[in-house]
């Protein structure tokens, strides 16, 4: 219920509503809504046109199939116009991210974009059943619904564009702008209706290599699952197959049966730093930031190098998120000290910064992050996507708030 109001408040152009819906990550449902609306509107579109020239399109459930577009509509806003959307904005955002796009700027955009876009051609679709045309021009017909959808597409996907990846209305004007390049593509889906297999093998074909790439690592997970559970049935006392399936369980978000898995492995061996780490990894994945400080403190005491220094930034980490903001910053700032180029660790150092109200520190090391970034390799930026991602949406989200107080 509350993801409806989120989507009607979207249309007041609240863009608290807008990041509370792109938090839910609800792609299934954004592709939902968007169905519903595009269905909605093409087939009142349809029958409207049926009424008023009668050769529009021919009767029969198949060919009314042909006709609706919905299938290639998907495939082109999916797998085309919103990848376009996001690069164009990075682009002209002038990080130098590169055409790769994170899985998290890919499903906000989708769980944004598609229940707004879907709600959209509902509103429309009353519209273009009451007044089908307001100007005929020979064999041209100009209708107010299809007009008024067209105003509304374009004014609301400018703002959520805007919002979603922090970029002045001129550069968010600049991206819908330059995203009609595309448009061909969609032609081609929508003329040639015997060219969309292939338009639709290529995300189906990485669709079909993930699966089978998933296919084998679960074999080999499942393998490995039930020889640690052979190996306790044998030796029950056996610290290491507890810790073994904690880890296949926490890689399958199996958070509750992990801990259980490492908790026992500490009671049988309680000074071993893995075991330690691992469930202050299941706490933090649960959001329990008190017990897992706890652990990471535990794990530091053991072995200060653990991780190769990785730990003081889970200390840190830890720090920051139970309110102890300075002792976050002593850790993470002796973290950086040898791994200065962790975006992670400098992009929580810069969150413990702006908690501080050092805001200008805090730019200093978002915008170290982006620099790395584009001075890095390509599979640099393509391994750190979401810390870089979360570093620019901090950054411009901490612009845009300094512009409003200043006013």
């Amino acid at each position: 219920m509350r993801f409806f109001l989120d989507i009607a408040a979207m249309l007041a152009f609240r863009a608290r509503a807008l990041r509370a819906v792109a938090a839910r990550r609800a792609v299934v449902a954004g592709f939902v809504v968007l169905s519903v609306g595009f269905l909605a509107f093409v087939i009142v579109r349809n029958l409207v046109y049926a009424e008023l020239q009668e050769d529009a399109w021919a009767p029969g459930i198949l060919n009314a199939l042909l006709h609706l577009n919905l299938l290639q509509v998907l495939v082109f806003l999916s797998v085309v116009y919103v990848p376009g959307l996001i690069c164009l904005s990075n682009a002209l955002a002038g990080e130098g991210l590169g055409l790769s796009i994170s899985r998290q700027e890919y499903q906000t955009h989708i769980s944004v974009l598609f229940p707004l876009w879907g709600v959209l051609f509902l509103i429309a679709a009353p519209l273009q059943w009451l007044a089908p045309e307001f100007l005929v021009l020979e064999f041209v017909g100009i209708s107010v619904g299809l007009l008024t959808l067209t105003f509304l597409l374009a004014v609301f996907t400018v703002w959520a564009v805007k919002e979603l990846n922090y970029i002045s209305v001129a550069a968010s004007v600049g991206v819908f702008a330059l995203s009609w390049v595309t448009l061909p593509l969609f032609y081609l889906l929508t003329m040639f209706f015997l060219a969309l297999p292939f338009f639709i093998m290529i995300p189906l074909l990485y669709l079909a290599f993930q699966r089978l790439r998933g296919y084998f690592a679960g074999r080999e997970g499942e393998s490995a699952f039930q020889q640690h559970l052979r190996s306790l049935m044998v030796n029950p006392q056996d610290a290491d197959a507890h810790h073994q399936l904690g880890l296949i369980h926490l890689r399958r978000g199996k958070f509750e049966a992990a801990q259980k898995s490492f908790e026992n492995a500490l009671k049988i061996d309680p000074s071993d730093s893995d075991y330690h780490y691992f469930l202050g990894k299941v706490f933090e994945a649960k959001g329990d930031w008190a017990k897992a400080l706890e652990a990471y403190e535990e794990t530091y005491r053991m072995n200060t190098e653990y991780g190769l220094g990785d730990i003081f930034r889970e200390v840190g980490k830890g720090y920051l998120h139970v309110g102890r903001t300075e002792k976050a910053i002593e850790f993470l700032r002796f973290f950086l000290e040898t791994r200065g180029s962790d975006p992670e660790g400098r992009y929580w150092l810069a969150v413990a910064l702006q908690q501080l109200g050092q805001h200008d520190e805090m730019r200093v090391q978002l915008n170290t992050i982006l620099e790395q970034a584009r001075s890095n390799p390509r599979f640099f930026r393509k391994e750190n996507r979401e810390w870089v991602f979360r570093a620019r949406t901090l950054l411009r989200s901490s612009s845009q708030f300094a512009v409003r107080s200043s006013l």
